[in-house]
């Protein structure tokens, strides 16, 4: 079984860390470990059975969504920021890897991909980027997970990402480095009025709560996180994973989301329900400098934004309880793993739950793995996507 990587070119598109963990045993070792034990066993017909199953190849590619490649628009429709706010991201850098594919009716056989990389989703191609690809995958139904982890434990930087920030994301072992702006001619900012440190802004005569209102056109917001999560097993239309033919090539994706920063709330399946909202980013530029920082996301409670009211549910969070907007965050970046564009992936064990009325977010049930998935259908390759 061959795990052929993202191709390197030294010279311009990627640098390596060397923090990688040992490599496990190789496939083929295992086979051949196991077909002298079937041997010294007398048991060849059996063995040569199940050794004879055809082969077919996986490629994986990695996806955003159009709405961090282009921005979000102010509207009324599910894809639009409902209070006004127009978003746009110069950076959306993010560390993807750690595959790991077992075959769903044989955990033993796996194959591992252990690389992880770091790309600005920003600059990621139309119809994704190609990372891994695997020959000789055992035909049958494969299960399919991947992660999110820190940069620093052991990763490769794509050329989309500055040696800058690469460095960066490896001091700090962030998962994610986003940078982005928002932006309305009749904006304004309102923080809390305990926290505001002003110089020489004057209030235009609103109030958000008990909260003084400023005139502010266009907000940035700036930082990094550790959001290290593991996603699968991930499944499309409740079909797990995908299926190998023997003689075929399959191509999937992992796909990370780029809008959960503006969710009102933490779905559980079908995102049709939530609401995209951004004034509460706006309200937590503390000093009024234009910036949103990490360390304002830290200081405030969702308690302190009036903003953040009967429209969220934020029962469902992977971090409880929420203490400050920045955990808030961290919280919605762990639910943006994705397969196959809106397929949906566990995230650290947990499973999404699939309402039909997405209304209500309470109600976060735990499921095991044990399902029987023989009986689905498999998809005939990968289609593109468009964003929620």
């Amino acid at each position: 079984m061959v795990n052929k990587s993202l191709p390197i070119n030294p010279d311009t598109a990627l640098a390596s860390t060397s923090h990688h963990s040992s490599p496990r045993l190789s496939f083929h070792t295992t086979i051949f470990l196991s077909l002298g034990l079937c041997l010294s066993l007398g048991l060849f017909s059996a063995c040569n059975e199940d050794e004879s199953a055809g082969e077919g190849s996986l490629t994986v590619l990695f996806e955003t969504e159009d709405l961090v490649t282009e921005g979000l628009e102010p509207g009324d429709s599910i894809e639009n920021i409902g209070d006004g706010w127009g978003v746009s991201f110069d950076k959306y850098i993010v560390t993807i890897g750690k595959l790991d594919l077992h075959l769903s009716t044989d955990e033993s056989v796996e194959v591992e991909g252990d690389e992880a990389y770091v790309i600005d989703m920003t600059e990621l191609p139309e119809g994704g980027l190609e990372l891994w690809s695997f020959d000789q995958l055992r035909e049958g139904r494969w299960e399919f997970n991947y992660a999110t982890p820190g940069a620093g434990d052991g990763s490769t930087r794509h050329e989309t990402v500055s040696e800058a920030d690469y460095d960066e994301m490896v001091t700090n072992d962030w998962t994610y480095l986003i940078d982005g702006e928002l932006s309305k001619v009749d904006g304004q900012s309102c923080p809390p009025v305990d926290l505001v440190t002003l110089a020489d802004q004057v209030p235009n005569g609103r109030t958000s709560g008990d909260n003084l209102c400023y005139d502010v056109s266009e907000v940035r917001f700036s930082f990094g996180a550790t959001a290290e999560t593991s996603f699968g097993p991930c499944e499309i239309d409740g079909v797990p994973g995908f299926a190998v033919s023997a003689g075929s090539s399959q191509t999937v994706a992992a796909t990370i989301h780029g809008d959960h920063l503006f969710f009102n709330g933490f779905p559980e399946g079908d995102e049709g329900g939530v609401k995209r909202l951004a004034q509460w980013v706006a309200d937590c530029d503390l000093n009024l400098d234009g910036v949103v920082t990490k360390a304002e996301l830290e200081t405030i409670s969702p308690s302190q934004l009036p903003e953040i009211d009967e429209r969220y549910q934020l029962g469902g969070s992977p971090i409880t309880p929420l203490e400050n907007m920045y955990q808030y965050i961290i919280a919605q970046l762990k639910t943006q793993g994705h397969y196959q564009g809106e397929g949906e992936c566990p995230y650290d064990g947990i499973a999404h739950v699939h309402h039909d009325d997405h209304d209500d977010h309470d109600d976060h049930d735990d499921h095991g793995d044990d399902d029987e998935h023989d009986d689905h259908e498999d998809h005939e390759g990968h289609e593109d996507h468009e964003g929620e």
